[in-house]
């Protein structure tokens, strides 16, 4: 069965990032065995990466994700990807059918920033938003959710403090409030 989750980091604040993409915050406050990241990825079947997110990975040469088939929302062609990646400018529907053609029909990663986010809410196609809270306020950057948008409610799953400092929170989107926006 298929699922949606928007699993990433925050400042306190609410960003993902500073203005100018930097997330030398994190570095502060690493993914460690309480946040259990590996099983999270061993959870996966594939991956919509927005294009942002995917120079960043890329930066450097390296590619962390080729044991997932990663689709990279992007509406400009896309030089050298890496095995296993390809590009596509769809609807959030069109992009997982595309994945689901690529074999890759259970839990999807959707690691991108607010905009591609908001495009999965929009449409209805978000089931799970899992977010690690790191204690700084960095008072500017680049917003968790795309800045202004309709309310949308979620129900919380779970959530525990880490031995780091953060937060670990996993919240279900109430599909009723997803089908109204």
């Amino acid at each position: 069965m298929r699922e949606v989750i928007y699993m990433f980091a925050m400042s306190l604040d609410g960003f993902i990032a500073r203005a100018d993409g930097a997330v030398d915050w994190l570095d502060r406050f690493p993914a460690d065995d309480d946040y259990d990241f590996s099983t999270f990825l061993d959870s996966l079947s594939g991956i919509v990466m927005g294009r942002v997110s995917y120079e960043a990975a890329r930066r450097g040469g390296g590619w962390d994700y080729g044991r997932w088939p990663t689709l990279v929302a992007t509406r400009q062609p896309v030089d050298d990807l890496p095995d296993g990646a390809f590009a596509l400018d769809a609807s959030p529907a069109g992009m997982l059918t595309a994945l689901a053609e690529r074999e890759a029909g259970g839990r999807i990663w959707l690691f991108g920033g607010g905009n591609l986010v908001r495009q999965f809410l929009d449409a209805g196609l978000l089931d799970i938003v899992e977010i690690g809270i790191i204690p700084v306020v960095l008072g500017s950057g680049i917003p968790a959710f795309g800045g202004m948008q309709a309310d949308r409610w979620l129900d919380l799953e779970y959530a525990s403090p880490l031995k780091n400092g953060t937060i670990h929170a996993r919240y279900r989107v109430r599909r009723e409030e997803a089908a109204k926006a």
